[in-house]
């Protein structure tokens, strides 16, 4: 292949929105039948050191407080679902670490709490 013909093929291929390549990291994280080395992205064309933070992202918005989004017309709006307590907790939940007591315990905890929260939330849009 000539210097040419490299450089009309990556003119011709797009970059891929982050959306994409989240995708594509997912998709492949799912397709491994076990733990693999952080060099195995660049199967999907993701060198190393972006690997290394596409990772750290993930990450990061796992361990967050989830979110709801809704979208309503051209509008959308963003709303905690979980405060740092309820995010624990769920952490708790999936730790395989923990034994099985350990973790149901925890999952009991934390629906108390999403329950706890709700009335707390309902009782003061009523006011």
């Amino acid at each position: 292949m000539s210097k040419g013909d490299s450089k009309k093929r990556r003119e011709t291929r797009r970059a891929r929105s982050l959306v994409e390549r989240v995708e594509k990291i997912f998709e492949f994280i799912d397709a491994q039948p076990g733990p693999f080395a952080k060099s195995e992205f660049q199967r999907i064309r993701l060198n190393p050191k972006s690997a290394e933070k596409w990772v750290r992202l993930i990450e990061f918005i796992q361990s967050q407080p989830m979110i709801r989004v809704t979208r309503m017309g051209s509008s959308t709006y963003i709303e905690k679902i979980e405060n740092k307590y309820l995010s624990m907790m769920r952490k708790r939940i999936l730790n395989p670490k923990l034994s099985l007591k350990e973790r149901n315990d925890a999952m009991r905890d934390y629906i108390n709490a999403l329950q706890t929260l709700e009335i707390i939330e309902q009782g003061r849009i009523k006011e």
